[in-house]
């Protein structure tokens, strides 16, 4: 074989592997982390003093799926953001988004009756978190 067949070769494996690696996101959940996690977190919640709400929801998938809007739902509100947080040590984990869509890295913490929302800044090395809001659980 001569070197340009064998690094075409070597570059398509490498290639692959990067993809399958691509696909692993590293939070996979036991049954018990969902359950405890559903336990915590899902529902609705609200900030009243800022007209913020969120939903939080799981399916069987090893994620939750929140939606964030700001004053009341209704059927000509389509200002609904949609994330997919990871379940990681009692947290909720929305990875900092690098791509088109542009998203800080944030996490949902349960602090008592209440979870805290908090984020930090756009590709920033700094832990230190620039965004912090207190939600209550919604009563139906």
């Amino acid at each position: 074989m001569t070197k340009a067949i064998i690094l075409r070769k070597c570059c398509a494996l490498l290639f692959f592997t990067c993809c399958l690696l691509s696909q692993i996101n590293g939070f996979a959940q036991t049954k018990a982390e969902l359950k405890k996690a559903k336990k915590l977190f899902d529902g609705y919640w609200v900030n009243k003093k800022a007209q913020r709400h969120l939903s939080i929801s799981f399916d069987e998938q090893d994620y939750a799926t929140i939606n964030d809007w700001h004053g009341k739902m209704s059927d000509d509100n389509n200002t609904v953001d949609a994330y997919k947080a990871f379940i990681k040590n009692d947290k909720l984990v929305m990875p900092e988004d690098k791509t088109d869509l542009r998203a800080p890295y944030c996490e949902i913490v349960k602090k008592g009756n209440v979870i805290l929302y908090r984020c930090r800044g756009m590709k920033s090395s700094s832990k230190r978190f620039v965004e912090e809001t207190l939600f209550i659980r919604e009563k139906n």
